[in-house]
């Protein structure tokens, strides 16, 4: 699944209303992952001679269109200012991580930047675009938003605080963030070579406390 930029810069052509049912139909697309994963975990709770789990039948040709998807909900935050929108787009990419992170995990696949698959892992395995995330939300870091008086809308700083901090964290996302060190080590890879939100989220945070000082010549 190839990603159209003229998407992202058509997205931002259009007014507020617009961009929400753009999102809207993101948010359906994931939740009927989601639907389709449950009836999937039915029919094998049923099945006497099958003892895969779920997630370990999803084909790499699979994760690859996830992978895509959430590059692309990613790109949808790029340049977006207003403030429903972004709370919009935030929740989208926390549920994002939600759905799609264990499935990544449970079958050992690299949880790091998004490349293709035969630039980033020889292997054959998919990588889910935490970095791609990462560098979509980071910018709004930390939120600087005052409502106006008399805002209809009820959007607060502390709403889209959490949400950003729900994606930077990825709150909700079960899976074994240590999978990711298991597979370097085991593939000789050095260190840092693949990022996890985490990782990411924890050098930012860590540079906001202490910034780098400036070298004097």
């Amino acid at each position: 699944m190839q990603i159209d930029l003229s998407v992202e810069e058509g997205l931002s052509q259009l007014p507020r209303a617009k961009r929400s049912i753009c999102f809207n139909l993101l948010e359906a697309a994931l939740e009927g992952i989601v639907n389709d994963a449950s009836k999937w975990k039915v029919l094998l709770s049923q099945s006497q001679s099958e003892k895969s789990s779920f997630c370990d039948l999803v084909p790499a040709s699979v994760l690859e269109k996830m992978s895509s998807f959430g590059s692309l909900s990613a790109s949808c935050l790029h340049g977006e200012t207003d403030p429903r929108c972004l709370l919009q787009v935030l929740r989208l990419l926390n549920r994002t991580q939600q759905v799609m992170l264990p499935l990544f995990d449970s079958q050992h696949y690299s949880i790091g930047s998004h490349m293709k698959v035969e630039e980033s892992h020889p292997g054959g395995k998919v990588a889910f675009p935490s970095v791609v995330i990462f560098d979509a939300v980071a910018p709004y870091y930390p939120v600087h938003f005052t409502p106006p008086k008399n805002d209809p809308h009820g959007i607060t700083r502390d709403m889209l605080q959490n949400a950003l901090m729900s994606v930077l964290c990825e709150r909700g996302a079960k899976y074994n963030h240590f999978n990711i060190t298991e597979i370097d080590n085991a593939g000789g890879k050095e260190s840092g070579e693949d990022e996890t939100m985490i990782t990411l989220s924890g050098r930012m945070f860590l540079e906001r406390l202490d910034p780098p000082k400036t070298v004097m010549d």
